[in-house]
């Protein structure tokens, strides 16, 4: 465990600590080199996955989190879900859904210490099988789970039907034309880094998955 660092479950009443680490963590994800499908506004994206994660805490799912000072330095948050109908697991099987490093706490075992606690708790629960998306181009990500003992199978294609151009482009011109969503200038009190896609050299620390 590094110094000075403490992981807990995530009390859903206390949610909204991880806020800007869920925006880091589309900051690190719109500055990938090879990424190819634009995320949405962070604020926007945070409504939707605030209501996920609580509805999913609701039940067998559970989140950690990092603190350092009292302060989230970063968290993981992992659905557990019965025995796939085609792979071949136990009777439960878990997707870390996502993890996030805030940029100050990087390279100093943040990341791998929450994973420690994601592998203690689902070791008390049973759980033997554990599946990890990660975003093309996250290099960062696929290292630390590599060093795991993870390794890469399936792969998820986007498009829209009839071949026809991707919506989401579309969508992401709308708003960059609209100077809207994440292309909106900020306000007097908005952290700029929430408003335009992060330079790639200097996206926070974050890892994601899906």
């Amino acid at each position: 465990m590094p110094t000075g660092i403490t992981i807990e479950k995530l009390d859903p009443a206390d949610i909204d600590e991880i806020a800007p680490l869920w925006k880091a963590l589309l900051d690190h994800v719109a500055g990938l080199p090879d990424a190819i499908v634009p995320v949405r506004p962070s604020d926007e994206s945070w409504d939707l996955e605030r209501k996920e994660i609580l509805e999913a805490l609701a039940g067998d799912a559970f989140a950690l989190v990092a603190r350092r000072g009292g302060e989230a330095v970063g968290y993981l948050f992992v659905r557990i879900e019965g025995p796939d109908p085609v792979w071949y697991t136990g009777d439960t099987h878990a997707e870390l859904a996502h993890l996030s490093v805030a940029e100050g706490a990087r390279g100093n075992g943040v990341g791998s210490a929450l994973m420690d606690a994601m592998d203690a708790e689902l070791e008390r629960r049973g759980v033997e099988d554990v599946e990890i998306g990660v975003d093309t181009g996250n290099d960062m990500a696929v290292r630390l789970y590599e060093g795991r003992g993870y390794r890469p199978d399936f792969r998820i294609f986007y498009g829209s039907p009839g071949k026809k151009p991707w919506a989401c482009l579309r969508r992401e011109e709308a708003d960059r034309k609209a100077g809207r969503g994440r292309f909106a200038p900020p306000g007097p009190d908005e952290d700029p880094r929430w408003a335009a896609p992060p330079d790639p050299d200097t996206s926070p620390a974050a890892t994601e998955t899906r």
